[in-house]
């Protein structure tokens, strides 16, 4: 069985998010327990390498027309597993199973914060194509219920975990107070409320650093993003697409992880963050209670900047026990939820 998977559009240049994350990750994952997966990839992808890579023209267009290329033909797919983006509508036509993983139900709930490109692929397109997949996966029982009430059919669960390697992550370096916050810069994060956390904290007597790590998005947060960080430069620093090594450097040097979201699929940062022993103050929603570490503090989204400040400083004066992170590391596993894919894979 010839497990193919499509990373077309999660391999372009300079695109790196949570599901960007997710999709190579998985891949690494697969090709360790099932070494006839191979992987679509932009021609032009520096990740992944290796065994079962197949680099085809990149793009939208190369992603559109990925079921016509002659790597797709001599491939012999049995089935394709899309774990990032949706498949290409040609890919339907050909008839072989698609297992599409889902992350959030954004593009439904709040898709107008959404580009016109993103409303018309997750949304629009996602939603005509929903009912000739093989499957549908998510990576939180939440999310699966949510899909399944909006696109009319049943949506499994299928996990999640961390981004990026964390054994290679340096020495904790926390000397000075600092927080951290990760995600691109669009509405659904609610950066406002981490830039009237920097105003805040920049009152107290200790001298706090806000570093905000994530590629510019879209709305109107994005629009004044630069201006907004310009105004705060002193307390406030914009890190945007760091490399792994960067961000890894950065939540070792922070005291405490933010993430106010207004809504998330799953959350890797955070739980990046919690498996790294940060202290974690995030907003009381729904996934946040499902994936937060038993020493995160929730607060509410309505909550003032100053109030906001003092949960900060006193989360990051009480760091999680040794013990409690390992346990909470261990939740999370990208072999698990690969080995769990195969299952269901020849399931079907």
């Amino acid at each position: 069985m010839t497990i193919a998977v499509d990373l077309v559009l999660a391999t372009r240049p300079n695109a790196s998010t949570g599901i960007e994350r997710y999709a190579i990750n998985l891949f690494e994952a697969l090709r360790r327990i099932a070494p006839e997966a191979i992987a679509f990839v932009d021609s032009r992808a520096a990740v992944p390498t290796g065994p079962g890579v197949v680099r085809v023209p990149g793009g939208f267009r190369g992603w559109l027309t990925l079921p016509l290329s002659r790597a797709w033909r001599e491939a012999r797919v049995k089935s394709v597993v899309c774990p990032a983006f949706p498949p290409s509508p040609l890919l339907l036509a050909t008839r072989k199973p698609v297992v599409r993983i889902i992350h959030d139900d954004f593009p439904w709930t709040r898709g107008e914060a959404m580009n016109l490109r993103g409303r018309a692929l997750f949304r629009h397109a996602e939603a005509a194509m929903a009912p000739h997949y093989a499957q549908v996966l998510a990576p939180t029982a939440l999310m699966a219920d949510s899909l399944a009430t909006i696109l009319r059919r049943p949506v499994g669960v299928i996990g999640n975990a961390p981004g990026i390697d964390l054994a290679l992550a340096p020495e904790p370096a926390r000397t000075e107070p600092g927080v951290i916050a990760v995600g691109t810069v669009e509405p659904r994060k609610n950066y406002d409320a981490v830039l009237a956390l920097a105003d805040s904290l920049a009152t107290h007597a200790a001298p706090w650093t806000v570093r905000v790590v994530g590629r510019q998005g879209w709305g109107d947060i994005a629009a004044s993003w630069e201006s907004q960080v310009a105004a705060r430069a002193g307390r406030l620093e914009w890190h945007g697409h760091a490399s792994d090594a960067a961000l890894l450097a950065l939540y070792q040097s922070a005291t405490c992880f933010v993430s106010m979201s207004l809504a998330e699929g799953f959350n890797m940062p955070l739980v990046e963050a919690g498996s790294l022993g940060l202290p974690v103050v995030c907003s009381d929603i729904a996934i946040h209670r499902q994936v937060a570490p038993p020493w995160a503090r929730f607060v509410p989204l309505t909550i003032a900047p100053a109030d906001l400040a003092r949960v900060v400083e006193e989360a990051a004066a009480l760091p999680p026990a040794p013990e409690a992170v390992q346990a909470y590391r261990h939740r999370f596993s990208w072999d698990g939820i690969a080995q769990a894919l195969v299952e269901r894979l020849r399931q079907a």
